[in-house]
């Protein structure tokens, strides 16, 4: 509050004895009053030496185009939250979907959006990324089957369209397996992420790992019949669906701190404001006002993360668990190796 807003009156305050002088018991009271304005005052010159600092640029390689995924990143930077925190955060957009680890791995950016799911398997090839955060702390992929399926016991014989071999297939052998289908009763096609394309073409008749707060609306925006069935609810563990991942050397520098710190006050805003958010982001990427994108950003808001730097150990082991026995990865690493809060790290 400028000085010359306080709520001082300006008439003589009863401390003080008629003939003007102040009361002894008083004065020690002035004098640390002022003493304390004097403080507030330096303080806010050190405020203004600190606003002047530059702030840290952090690179942020997104897993795909900007969509409702990334709500909290917006909001973050459209509240101010990334700017009080000391960064200056830019968001990249990535031409393969699958090439924001590799570029965090190869120093070219700060931190990769990515999946939980690929975590084990990064690990175990000796890529030094670590999970530092959480984006979106709920399953999102789902397997979509087309036409006449309605059942996963319905696919046998089926043409399944994946993207991303390994822990695709674990998900997709564990769902199959609850009805009795075995993988070896299916034709597996890789369409290269083009899981939308592949279904609408008659490609496959189904496919795994497309997106429930994505593709499954815009497939029934377009009209398909469609049937989703969640691999939550058909024996995979439960898992993070987007994480944010460093460079080992880097885990306990600031900025990761004060960017995840950053990052829940920009969740906590968009939780309150999703409108003016939403709003603010069409204003900035036109292409995202349509009606698919409105209703993804609907549905996609419970699933962000409330508190991004936090790890929830149990549900990362019991995955890692279901990765190893499933053939994907070798040995269960320790969780530290791939997985950090890093406000429990020391400095």
């Amino acid at each position: 509050m400028p000085v010359s807003a306080w709520p001082f009156s300006r008439a003589a305050p009863s401390w003080f004895s008629p003939d003007g002088r102040m009361k002894g018991n008083v004065a020690m009271k002035a004098v640390l009053l002022r003493l304390a304005c004097l403080l507030m005052m330096a303080g806010w010159g050190v405020g203004a030496r600190a606003a002047d600092v530059a702030p840290h640029r952090v690179n942020v390689v997104l897993d795909w185009f900007l969509n409702a995924d990334h709500a909290a990143l917006l909001a973050a930077q459209y509240s101010g939250s990334f700017a009080r925190h000391g960064l200056e955060v830019h968001l990249i957009a990535p031409a393969d979907p699958g090439a924001a680890p590799r570029m965090v791995a190869a120093g070219q950016a700060d931190l990769a959006v990515s999946y939980q799911t690929q975590l084990g398997m990064l690990s175990e090839q000796g890529i030094p990324l670590v999970r530092v955060g959480t984006l979106i702390d709920t399953p999102l992929n789902a397997l979509i089957a087309a036409g006449d399926i309605h059942s996963l016991a319905d696919l046998k014989g089926k043409a399944i369209g994946i993207s991303l071999a390994g822990a695709d297939d674990a998900v997709l052998g564990t769902m199959l397996s609850t009805a009795g289908v075995a993988m070896a009763d299916i034709h597996q096609v890789n369409v290269n992420f083009q899981l939308e394309q592949a279904l609408m073409s008659h490609s496959v008749d189904a496919v795994m790992g497309a997106v429930r707060t994505y593709e499954l609306i815009d497939l029934k925006l377009k009209g398909m019949r469609v049937t989703a069935f969640y691999p939550e609810e058909h024996g995979v563990p439960l898992n993070d669906e987007l994480v944010f991942l460093a460079a080992r050397d880097h885990i306990r520098d600031p900025w990761v701190r004060a960017f995840m710190a950053a990052l829940e006050e920009g969740t906590n805003t968009l939780l309150n404001h999703p409108d003016d958010i939403l709003s603010h982001a069409i204003a900035d990427h036109p292409e995202l006002d349509t009606p698919l994108n409105r209703a993804a950003w609907t549905q996609t808001l419970p699933r962000v993360a409330k508190q991004p730097a936090l790890l929830n150990t149990r549900r990362y082991r019991a995955f890692t668990a279901f990765l190893h026995a499933h053939g994907v990865i070798s040995h269960e690493a320790a969780l530290e190796t791939y997985a950090v809060d890093p406000f429990l790290l020391t400095p």
